[in-house]
């Protein structure tokens, strides 16, 4: 095997004449780069310098492998670049996964600013209504860094093997049509809602057992007609006054045709986390992290003022298990 330090060594002296200029380039001494050379020679099977008393003239070797080792040691010099860049993230990649309203929201934000940041490197977004379905990917190395969330009356349990950041704590509030004939204020009790038809996430999910908690909570068993993941689709239904809805900051969107009511006798919060491994050395990590979280506090500047909900942005400073 060729050593790569003795062919650097080797190209030094043919492009400067002499193993002490080749030295003075390379921070070697003379004595050094003539060993080097030697080696090579050994390496090779040939010679590749003539040396006289105060001359050193390549062979014809020399001057063939001169033209091989020019563009093998370029390659080298993009390798390291290349490694280089991984190392920075500059040339890296990221799979970031997320559930639907964040990645309507918030993802898109974040990765302009990482576009910006990094333009050579790789960015993929994968989405899944399941938030355990998210911090799965993330566990089983599927993707990099997972958006996920959690009811505060609905707790996920997280693999010991990642760590997790707060990232946001959404306000929930009641969705309804702006055309119903009965009008809801702009502030409900929950109990005030008992005879009314919902639309939730379907059987099983974190988000059905958050409003039945609630419920449950203000004495009555919602009586629900309709059931999705897609909250663009619960806002249809809602619109056209064939429901009502729970709904966190995220899930708001803009439509003068829906209404919304904060909720005067109980306070459900939704909570954002990001996930990735523990161990994971991708460099990346941060500098997404970063971005999703300045990516946040536009969000939340906007949904405070357009909506007024008590949605916080969370301190990314001290990761929780």
């Amino acid at each position: 095997m060729l050593n790569l330090v003795h062919v650097q060594t080797f190209q030094a002296v043919l492009e400067t004449g002499s193993l002490s200029a080749a030295g003075k380039r390379l921070g070697y001494t003379t004595s050094a780069v003539s060993q080097q050379v030697a080696a090579l020679e050994r390496g090779l099977g040939v010679r590749l310098f003539e040396r006289g008393p105060r001359s050193l003239r390549p062979t014809h070797a020399a001057e063939r492998v001169g033209l091989v080792a020019a563009s093998v040691l370029n390659r080298v010099d993009d390798l390291e670049a290349e490694v280089r860049g991984l190392a920075r993230g500059d040339r890296g990649r990221l799979r970031l996964g997320a559930f639907p309203t964040v990645g309507a929201q918030l993802v898109p934000r974040a990765l302009a600013r990482l576009v910006g940041r990094f333009p050579e490197a790789e960015f993929t977004v994968h989405d899944d209504a399941r938030s355990a379905a998210v911090a799965e990917a993330v566990h089983s190395g599927r993707i990099d860094l997972g958006l996920v969330f959690e009811y505060d009356v609905v707790p996920e349990r997280w693999s010991p093997e990642l760590t997790v950041h707060p990232m946001l704590d959404e306000e929930i509030v009641v969705l309804s049509g702006a055309d119903r004939h009965d009008r809801l204020p702009p502030r409900v009790e929950l109990a005030s809602l008992a005879e009314e038809i919902w639309v939730c996430n379907p059987a099983g999910s974190t988000g059905r057992a958050n409003l039945q908690h609630w419920c449950a909570r203000a004495g009555f068993a919602p009586r629900i007609r309709f059931e999705t993941d897609d909250f663009d689709v619960i806002r249809g239904i809602v619109r056209e006054n064939l429901g009502i809805a729970f709904a966190p900051a995220l899930a708001l969107g803009v439509d003068s045709s829906i209404l919304m009511h904060r909720i005067s006798d109980h306070r459900p919060r939704r909570r954002v986390r990001a996930v990735h491994r523990a161990d994971d050395p991708n460099p990346l990590l941060d500098e997404a992290l970063t971005a999703i979280k300045e990516g946040i506090a536009a969000f939340v500047e906007w949904t405070t003022g357009a909506f007024e909900t008590d949605t916080e942005r969370l301190p990314l400073a001290r990761p929780d298990a």
